[in-house]
């Protein structure tokens, strides 16, 4: 703070500046935000589906060639 009215109202208005300036960079960022982040989402949609479909293929396969269940669908049993 400054030692007189006009000096802390200099500052004051100094900081309000700055505010502005750092709102209008965030308002700015904002957009390529929101695509980075939709990129993202969409990416790890896309790769579930992947892995998913992948999984069934596999499972498919495996029947086809050996005629058993999968090792994954297979359902664990205790034999005490």
């Amino acid at each position: 703070m400054g030692l007189t009215a006009d000096e802390t109202a200099r500052e004051v208005e100094a900081t309000r500046r700055q505010m502005e300036e750092k709102v209008s960079k965030l308002t700015e960022r904002a957009p390529r935000e929101a695509r980075n982040l939709g990129k993202k989402i969409a990416f790890a949609a896309i790769s579930a589906v992947a892995v998913l479909a992948t999984r069934k293929l596999v499972d498919r396969l495996w029947t086809k060639v050996t005629g058993d269940v999968p090792p994954t669908k297979k359902v664990a049993r205790d034999d005490d």
